[in-house]
């Protein structure tokens, strides 16, 4: 005759089983779901969401850095500043008030005219200093002279505003004849332009930065690049992005993932080719997934209640009818005494 135990394995291995099936089921849906709106969110954040925001961040850039550079290449055409400079610099005057009046119509923080001839630097205060070959500070009116690009952007001291770091444009000028006579541009504080992209990064949710094409980060918000990088560092030196120059045959403009500490980054990079430079849109991953990530918690949560709910009804089931199949085999229907099979458990 079959023990007890072994009669009661029987619904405890049924409740086993209905306990794996459930299980199984539900954890199968919930990974399913999540791993579709996942593919979905992925999808959408690299096709649209930073694309879309490379847009907008490059729409700004064009009214708010790429201005200067018009402003500075009008003044490298203006005949007024060749004229000048071919008449021999003969009075100062005109000069410093064509300067003053771009200064403070266009807004920006300087103007500033190089003269090849007298290596004279004249600034809206009035003259500033004579360039010298050999001066440190004086090195990128050389480097501008002898590159073949009209202009450059480049990050320095403003020697006529207290040494604070301004954004420089530097524009060639030429005279009619196509010969070199000096350098002009504008200035903005780099202030001023981390100040746009903090702007940028608050308004979109996402990490601003811009890389020049030696890979060199160029400009930051004022919490630094990826992984806190500062002004001046290389792509290289930084977690993850480690191949990503090579990546990046000028010019050229994708989508990267990366991962650094474990954690995964959506990249979108744009060339700019008014300003030579990158532009870097970074968005975390896990900011971006914490939400569906949340939802398969909630719903794994939800399918272990309802498991136990379920398991809780189907044991009080089986025990009822444990009971009632235990009690029609032991007792006699019409007595309602033990039969010979209840007396043989009795007496074991």
């Amino acid at each position: 005759m079959p023990s007890p135990s072994a009669k009661a394995a029987s619904p405890r291995s049924l409740v086993f089983i209905l306990l794996v099936l459930l299980a199984c089921g539900f954890i199968a849906t919930s990974l399913v779901s999540y791993l579709a709106a996942l593919d979905s969110i992925r999808d959408n954040i690299v096709n649209t969401e930073l694309p879309l925001t490379s847009d907008n961040v490059y729409s700004e850039i064009q009214k708010d850095l790429v201005r200067p550079i018009l402003i500075s290449s009008m003044m490298s055409r203006d005949t007024f500043v060749r004229d000048w400079v071919l008449g021999g610099e003969q009075d100062l005057e005109p000069m410093i008030r064509y300067l003053q009046e771009v200064q403070s119509h266009y807004g920006a923080v300087t103007s500033f005219f190089v003269s090849e001839q007298s290596k004279t630097y004249y600034q809206a205060k009035g003259v500033l200093k004579k360039v010298d070959e050999q001066a440190n500070r004086d090195v990128w009116y050389y480097r501008l002279r002898d590159q073949e690009e009209p202009y450059e952007i480049n990050v320095d001291i403003d020697m006529a505003n207290g040494d604070r770091m301004t954004v420089f444009i530097n524009y060639k000028v030429f005279d009619y004849e196509h010969r070199f006579i000096g350098a002009t541009g504008v200035g903005l504080t780099v202030d001023a332009v981390v100040q746009l992209i903090d702007q940028y990064q608050r308004r979109y949710d996402r990490s601003v930065y811009f890389v020049d094409t030696t890979g060199r980060i160029v400009l930051t918000g004022a919490s630094g690049g990826p992984m806190g990088a500062r002004i001046g560092e290389q792509l290289s030196d930084v977690e993850g992005l480690e191949e990503l120059h090579s990546k990046l045959p000028q010019p050229k403009s994708g989508n990267f993932f990366y991962q650094e500490h474990g954690r995964g980054h959506f990249l979108n990079v744009r060339f700019i080719p008014e300003l030579d430079w990158y532009l870097f849109v970074d968005k975390h991953e896990t900011g971006a997934l914490a939400g569906i990530r949340q939802s398969l918690y909630l719903n794994l949560l939800i399918c272990g209640v309802v498991t136990l709910v379920v398991l809780t009804l189907v044991t009080l089931v089986l025990r009822r009818y444990q009971a009632r199949i235990t009690a029609l085999a032991t007792t006699d229907s019409l007595t309602e005494l033990p039969n010979r099979r209840g007396f043989e458990l009795l007496a074991n």
